[in-house]
């Protein structure tokens, strides 16, 4: 059984989990990292980095340690995207391998500021340059955009319904019902985890999609994933959670959810042949 490095303090938590998860894979199909390595065709090398969380798997490597090790295959590469989209978040930020010195969100951060100053400096002299070519009512300033260009590139933006007050990118991160995206959502995916209902819910007027699950326990979670983008939600008193809506442009199958309940049990919805419209708040749904 391996004997697994502590995490890197400063790990996104959808890496955290998604590397938790697959130590926990290692360890209950009871092989160590050479055997995880022989039987996959990956490195060794490559999946030391991988389980420590300093480096992201393929979905290859994903798919071939769930097969190694004889567990379903959705909830780990549901969990893959997620932990993918927040080392892709890392490294447009500039920021390092996570543990590796000199790195991290510090090095990120002095970057960030080096570049804004340079920005800046080379903001001023542009102004500058401006104020001695340009005098004020010259003829020489450069035209301005006729508004009726504006008003047609802001005619082609997509108008939500009455009602509705997100649509596509605009509903990142933000509430379905309070938005108005759930008045007509459908439930793409459904499935369980422990006998906890989870589904995927789809609103075409708002172009997302979030995750709900109901009958859990306090602190059952459950995450939603589309397109690199993810969000979850945890469970309160009431057994419920609606994870915030990431945004869908293709078809509404594109997004997935799968749930962890606090006993442990894990779960993913599977894909409906016909989405079934999802009942009106307050029918019990």
């Amino acid at each position: 059984m391996p004997r697994w490095r502590a995490l890197p303090e400063e790990l996104e938590p959808e890496i955290r989990e998604f590397v938790r998860q697959m130590r926990g894979v290692v360890d209950r199909a009871g092989l160590s990292v050479s055997d995880v390595a022989e039987q996959t065709g990956t490195p060794r090398a490559d999946w030391v980095r991988h389980l420590d969380g300093r480096q992201p798997p393929p979905r290859e490597a994903v798919a071939a340690l769930a097969r190694v090790a004889g567990v379903p295959a959705a909830h780990l590469a549901a969990m893959g995207e997620a932990a993918a989209a927040a080392w892709r978040h890392r490294a447009e930020r500039g920021d390092g391998p996570p543990g590796v010195p000199g790195d991290g969100a510090r090095g990120g951060r002095r970057r960030r500021i080096l570049l804004a100053a340079g920005a800046g400096g080379a903001l001023l002299v542009v102004v500058a340059a401006a104020g001695l070519l340009v005098r004020p009512g010259s003829s020489d300033a450069a035209p301005r955009e006729p508004a009726s260009a504006a008003t047609a590139e802001r005619s082609d933006r997509p108008v939500p319904p009455p009602g509705v007050r997100c649509t596509a990118d605009g509903c990142m991160g933000r509430d379905p019902e309070a938005s108005g995206c759930a008045a007509k959502a459908v439930t793409t995916a459904r499935g369980t985890a422990g006998g906890v209902l989870i589904e995927v819910r789809y609103s075409a007027d708002c172009r997302a999609a979030w995750a709900w699950m109901v009958g859990a326990d306090p602190g059952s979670q459950v995450s939603v994933s589309a397109h690199g983008h993810s969000a979850r939600a945890t469970a309160g008193r009431s057994g419920a959670a609606t994870t915030p809506m990431v945004t869908v442009p293709g078809t509404s199958g594109t997004a997935t959810a799968c749930g962890t309940t606090a006993r442990g049990a894990q779960g993913c919805a599977q894909p409906l042949a016909t989405p079934v419209p999802v009942p009106p708040s307050g029918s019990g749904s």
